[in-house]
Order: structure tokens, then C-alpha cells, then sequence
């Protein structure tokens, strides 16, 4: 066990474990896993397919930090001039800092990300400054397998409708989605514009599983 502790929105728990290709890292809230660094391929994804979309994502906007494993692939890419990244859990970005989870302290350390310690949802309904090229939102497991209802909002029309604000025109919103959620692809069509899914099939702990992201593009 790396990190154990209550957190904003339950007990927050970073723990190691051994692999064939060496250890990876786990993260739980209340029990329930959400990620972990064995298979990242769709937190990967998230940022991959928003930056073959955009043909110059200058400022992005990341909700949920996770492992970090969105962030490297958005600070891979040179296109990338600033990075804000919104964890409603402070014990994450110290952990991360800390370099419990090897490698992402460098990323949090890279002059090109912001990290804010707050709640996504409000962040963006108080209205931001200077628009952003694309916003990526990982916060829960998706609409329809919610670790923490308070999170609900974030994929409501409302909460849609504060992100499709923060971006500049033709900028993206992405979501990722542990379930498929035409409900959720609805609500970015009507809020934001026309939108696109990727699903994507991983194996994870020997079983398959599907994982989709919704991609909005906003009118230009």
C-alpha cells in the first residue's frame, strides 16, 4: 500500500502491484477500482484522439488527473503550449508529486502544466478567462457506472453546456466513458455539437472489456 487516506470524496487508496513486466499502480476510491497502469490504453486514447483532431491544440483543459497517463500523452505531443489540469483530490496530485507513481512527478513538474485542486464541474460553470483548444474529461467511470454521484453533474446538460462555453470555437470536448451512453452523446450533440464515438475493446485481468469516448466538436 502506497497511500491510504479520506479524501474529498470518499477513502482514496494508491497501491502497488507486482507484474511480469514490473510493478504497476493502482487507483481505488470507496472500494472501487478506476485505473490503473497495467492497461492505459484509452486514458491514452482520450488525448490521442482529440490531438488527431485538432490541428493546433494549443491550450487544453484535462478534468481528473488520474495517473497521469492522459497528461503524458497531451506533453508527448509539441503542438502543446499549456496544460490545466482540474483534481477535485488533493492527496492524488501529492502522491503523484511525491513520485509514488514513477514518472509523474516529472509530468506535474513540466513548465507547461497548471494543476488546479478543485472540482471540474464548478471550475468550468464559474466561466474561464481564455477559452481552450480542446477539454478532456475523465472525473468518474463514465454517466452509467458512477464511483460518486457527485459527479453526476459533470455529464448533465448543465455541466455540458459550462464546458462547451470554456472552449474557443471549433474546439473539442471529449469524454471518456466506461459504458456505452447514448444519453451522454445526446446531451454533446445538443450542448456542445456534433459528436463521435470511439469505442475501444481492452483486456483487462484476463477479460475483455469495452471503453468509449465521446468526442464534441463546438461550431466554429
Amino acid at each position: 500500500m502506497l497511500g491510504r487516506a479520506d479524501g474529498v470524496l470518499g477513502e482514496v487508496v494508491l497501491r502497488e502491484r507486482p507484474g511480469e513486466a514490473g510493478p504497476g499502480y493502482e487507483l481505488i476510491l470507496n472500494g472501487v477500482f478506476l485505473m490503473d497502469t497495467a492497461e492505459t490504453t484509452t486514458e491514452r486514447l482520450l488525448a490521442g484522439a482529440v490531438l488527431a483532431r485538432h490541428r493546433d491544440p494549443r491550450r487544453v483543459l484535462v478534468g481528473g488527473l488520474g495517473l497521469g497517463c492522459t497528461l503524458a500523452e497531451l506533453l508527448d505531443d509539441p503542438r502543446v503550449r499549456r496544460v490545466a489540469v482540474v483534481e477535485i483530490e488533493p492527496l492524488l496530485v501529492g502522491w503523484l508529486r511525491a513520485g509514488l507513481v514513477p514518472g509523474a512527478e516529472r509530468l506535474l513538474a513540466d513548465p507547461r502544466v497548471r494543476v488546479e485542486v478543485a472540482d471540474v464541474r464548478e471550475w468550468l460553470a464559474d466561466g474561464v478567462d481564455d477559452p481552450y483548444d480542446a477539454i478532456l474529461l475523465d472525473v468518474d467511470n463514465g454517466p452509467g457506472f458512477l464511483v460518486h454521484q457527485r459527479n453526476a453533474a459533470v455529464y448533465e446538460p448543465a455541466g455540458l453546456a459550462a464546458a462547451a462555453r470554456a472552449l474557443r470555437p471549433g474546439g473539442l470536448l471529449a469524454v471518456w466513458s466506461a459504458d456505452r451512453a447514448p444519453r451522454l452523446r445526446a446531451d454533446l450533440s445538443d450542448m456542445v455539437g456534433a459528436t463521435g464515438v470511439v469505442h475501444r475493446r481492452v483486456r483487462r485481468q484476463g477479460r475483455e472489456l469495452d471503453y468509449y469516448l465521446y468526442v464534441a466538436v463546438r461550431p466554429g
